[in-house]
């Protein structure tokens, strides 16, 4: 049975629940035992979802902060993608425990899972 599983997150918050549909899907798998080593990596737009003053509340939608959040309480990683958060929004802040990584650190986690899937 696969041990990891990593999340791409590609689409920009709120517009759709793609973001928090795939950190709940990261939190089941490590909260029921079913995996050890649980991912979020933010690329292209996706990286829209690290930055930390965010207000769903606003347009009614749930909160990828708490999220993000609540994967870090189970130790799943989180990752943002630097180049491209830069490329839309420059040096803005990101939510605590996201970590900004480089092109070449994303590709050995990509690697570094058994299952990598997409939202």
């Amino acid at each position: 049975m696969a041990q990891s599983i990593l999340i791409l997150a590609t689409k920009a918050p709120y517009g759709t629940e793609d973001f928090f549909a795939g950190a709940r899907l990261a939190l089941a798998m490590l909260a029921s035992g079913s995996i050890s080593r649980s991912t979020v990596l933010m690329v292209g737009d996706g990286t829209l979802n690290a930055i930390a003053a965010q207000n769903p509340g606003a347009i009614g939608m749930p909160s990828n902060v708490e999220a993000i959040n609540d994967l870090a309480d189970f130790e799943g990683e989180v990752f943002v993608l630097e180049d491209d958060l830069k490329a839309r929004v420059g040096d803005r802040a990101t939510i605590e425990g996201v970590k900004r990584i480089s092109w070449e650190k994303a590709r050995e986690l990509i690697f570094d899972h058994e299952f990598v899937t997409t939202f």
